[in-house]
């Protein structure tokens, strides 16, 4: 069974909805759930960069430390991982570098133009994974 499971979040309501799914799934195998936030800042400038970042880091930390307080109220072993970067990048890498059993991520769902001009954060994870990944289809 699953030990390690790995919920990437954007902080949106539609990523959050793999939650339920996630404490379903460790009710049945008590595995430690990890909920990684990937920011990027899109500055050209580096000082508002740098300013950026750590203003997008600490609320992410901020957004993150709510949910796993919510978890861990329901007895779930629950840790927060913010990264910098290339999301689908730092998905793959951490869930590879810390051993994870599983990533479990929602889904928007998009196609055609929207998927293509948009790109898609689970595709990108699906290609790049060597972790089995489990997406979930949300509508909005």
């Amino acid at each position: 069974m699953f030990q390690k499971i790995l919920a990437p979040l954007d902080g949106s309501k539609l990523a959050e909805k793999i939650l339920p799914r996630v404490e379903k799934m460790v009710e049945f195998c008590r595995a430690e759930v990890h909920l990684l936030r990937v920011v990027v800042s899109y500055k050209i400038d580096p000082r508002e960069e740098k300013k950026d970042r750590d203003q997008l880091i600490q609320e992410a930390w901020a957004y993150l430390e709510k949910i796993v307080n919510r978890l861990r109220k329901r007895k779930i072993k629950a840790f927060a991982v913010v990264a910098y970067g290339r999301d689908a990048v730092q998905i793959c890498d951490y869930a590879r570098k810390n051993k994870f059993d599983l990533i479990a991520m929602a889904t928007h769902g998009r196609s055609g133009l929207s998927r293509w001009a948009l790109g898609s954060v689970a595709d990108k994870v699906l290609n790049c994974s060597h972790v089995p990944v489990m997406l979930f289809r949300v509508s909005s």
